[in-house]
């Protein structure tokens, strides 16, 4: 599993390229765990899953104080999502429970087919520009039923991976309703927070692979790489950068379907 002094480093990695790129840390710590550590895609997910939680709990709690969470459009997703959550973590389970071996290596290369899609998702931003705006909150009537399903569809992916909630959910939810940046990212993170903590509870209690004291050194590392990444941000051309990080996601999930 690699030294002690390793995690930290790993989480320091990715804790930069998070601060670095905005994009969610699911799509670069579970590869990351599952091909720089050795661990099994389910072990690899709920322990990013815990991981992940803490991070989201933090950068929640700013964004609720700062104002930027449209507190109707997380409960919407919530709704969809966190139920979502708890049933792929169940299917993962009843899997395991009928031929696990089959199920980490299908659960692994499901990872690198939503890498495929955070990576095309990241392309598409760099190339594109963001998708074209869906209804304004203030104008037009609230999307609760599309917002639940997005929620659902995410939820359930990132129950089964890990990965999602920084990538997927926040490009469909641009093309349903139309928020201020600042936001749009509060309120993905404050979501963010309760499908993933939900989702990282449930792989506890079912599957009961969360390894705790490898999350929590790797939050050791990656709570000042992201404030270190977040500084670079301002100074790091994010273009090139952006399209070699999802040239880097590419080579990975290529790696992940051998």
């Amino acid at each position: 599993m690699g030294s002690d002094f390793l995690l930290p480093v790993y989480g320091f990695v990715v804790g930069v390229l998070v601060g670095l790129t905005g994009m969610g840390g699911g799509v670069l710590m579970t590869p990351l765990l599952v091909l720089g550590l050795g661990m099994p895609a389910t072990a690899a997910v709920g322990t990013d899953l815990a991981y992940s939680s803490i991070t989201k709990l933090a950068g929640a709690w700013q964004h609720w104080r700062q104002g930027t969470v449209d507190i109707r459009v997380v409960r919407a997703l919530a709704i969809g999502s966190m139920p979502a959550s708890v049933i792929a973590v169940a299917v993962l389970y009843w899997l395991q429970g009928h031929n696990a071996a089959l199920v980490e290596t299908q659960l692994q290369h499901f990872i690198g087919a939503m890498l495929v899609v955070a990576a095309f998702l990241m392309i598409r931003r760099v190339f594109f520009g963001q998708p074209t705006p869906g209804v304004s909150l203030d104008l037009g009537t609230f999307p609760t039923g599309r917002l639940i399903a997005i929620g659902a569809l995410g939820g359930f992916m990132v129950g089964l991976t890990s990965i999602g909630s920084g990538s997927l959910i926040i490009a469909l939810m641009v093309m349903t309703v139309a928020l201020k940046p600042e936001v749009l990212v509060g309120t993905d993170v404050a979501h963010a927070f309760l499908l993933v903590g939900t989702a990282a509870i449930a792989h506890f209690l079912f599957l009961q692979e969360v390894q705790i004291a490898l999350a929590a050194k790797l939050l050791i590392g990656s709570i000042p790489g992201v404030l270190i990444g977040s500084r670079l941000a301002l100074r790091v051309p994010r273009r090139p950068l952006q399209i070699g990080l999802a040239g880097l996601l590419l080579s990975t999930a290529f790696t992940l379907f051998r």
